[in-house]
């Protein structure tokens, strides 16, 4: 599973459609990962340990769709081994880190923000303020930032990591630091595909990225590429998206997936899909909506040799699910960079992403203390797709 609260407990695999249709899963059920976790705690385990254990059992927790037991299970074991940062400083950032991703699945804005935060003081205290893994966590905060609606605080914090990365020589974080820079300002020229200053802004920053990579940095270059094709699409340029697809089938593919386009997904997530984001909707109606919140789906679909996408399924789900519908179509619009083939492997990969329907809490409110979900949709996706995923070898 591409790991969502840094603990790989579950493998899943997948046969080629040309073999099998059936979508087998692998790894420990739900009630073997209950019993370790307790059985740790009964002997009262070191807290790498519990964190451990407690990762495993949230991310099957999570998997099965029982978000608010998973979030009741990470809380607990922040209640006990949070005090032991120090000692255990990644570990419980780990811990903090998933706590964070799943706050986010259930709309809790608040709770995302705090525990981001923490997981990034956790790591400065523990390693240092210029270790590597306390500048990532940075870069997160910026992201929690950005995806909160502050893109300025987001921008400067970006900047900083940047600067003291190239300070320290950490060449991959500064490189980081500055597509995420570059992503802010994609993000903004979206909203405002004719403003000449972002164009040129945008422009600056994947140029930089792109034709002065730092050492170690190539991977940074490539998404940069995959940005600047993106940019030039919106203006029905498609040569540096055919100049991409070219150059991998010519290097012999890759291994993993590389998305090379994908419409953005909130573009699809109209009024005509979502009317209870419609400013004449009626107040039963908006409060009916916002109840059918807290659905998920997990979505399986093949890439194909050249890097197209078929056979989009929903593998699994929970309650009503219109407002999936957008979503299946996006994802049938992706193109990704073409796979390497040999003849040992099955021409294609499949893979698994879960989509939650949900809605933040209102923090700010007047007039009441009673909390309540916003009325405008989001749609949160985390890739299940197994970290050591290899196509299946074709039958005799």
């Amino acid at each position: 599973m591409r790991v969502f609260l840094l603990s790989c407990t579950a493998a899943l695999t997948f046969a080629a459609p040309a073999l099998a249709q059936d979508i087998v899963v692998t790894g420990k059920p739900l009630s073997q990962t209950e019993a370790e976790l307790e059985a740790c705690l009964k002997r009262q385990c070191p807290p790498d340990q519990d964190v451990a254990a407690t990762l495993a059992h949230a991310e099957n927790l999570f998997v099965a769709g029982k978000y608010k037991d998973s979030r009741t299970t990470l809380k607990a074991s922040l209640g006990r081994n949070r005090q032991h940062g120090k000692a255990y400083p990644v570990p419980v950032s780990d811990l903090l880190r998933a706590n964070s991703r799943i706050a986010e699945h259930v709309g809790e804005a608040k709770d995302f923000q705090l525990s981001v935060l923490e997981m990034r003081d956790t790591l400065k205290k523990g390693v240092g303020a210029d270790d590597f893994r306390t500048l990532v966590a940075q870069i997160e905060v910026g992201d929690s930032r950005a995806k909160l609606g502050f893109a300025k605080d987001a921008e400067r914090i970006y900047g900083e990591v940047e600067k003291k990365a190239l300070n320290l020589g950490q060449h991959r974080v500064a490189s980081f630091a500055r597509l995420r820079k570059a992503l802010l300002t994609q993000v903004a020229y979206d909203a405002e595909p004719t403003n000449a200053y972002l164009r040129e802004k945008l422009g600056r920053e994947l140029g930089q990225l792109i034709d002065q990579p730092l050492p170690g940095s190539d991977e940074f270059a490539l998404a940069a590429e995959v940005l600047r094709a993106k940019v030039d699409r919106k203006t029905g340029d498609m040569a540096s998206t055919d100049a991409l697809i070219k150059r991998f089938a010519q290097r012999g593919g890759v291994t993993r997936p590389v998305l090379l386009y994908a419409e953005p997904l909130e573009r699809a997530l109209g009024d005509q899909d979502f009317p209870e984001t419609m400013s004449g909707l009626n107040t039963l109606n908006q409060l009916t909506a916002i109840q059918n919140r807290g659905q998920w789906a997990d979505v399986g679909f093949w890439i194909s040799a050249d890097g197209k996408v078929s056979d989009v399924d929903v593998l699994r789900k929970s309650g009503e699910q219109s407002w999936l519908k957008p979503v299946l179509k996006n994802i049938t619009k992706r193109i990704y960079a073409p796979l390497k083939q040999n003849g040992d492997t099955a021409p294609g990969f499949y893979m698994v992403e879960r989509y939650t329907h949900t809605a933040r809490i209102a923090e700010d409110q007047t007039g009441t203390r009673l909390r309540r979900r916003e009325a405008t949709p989001r749609i949160e996706v985390m890739d299940l797709t197994p970290d050591n995923y290899e196509a299946p070898k074709p039958e005799a």
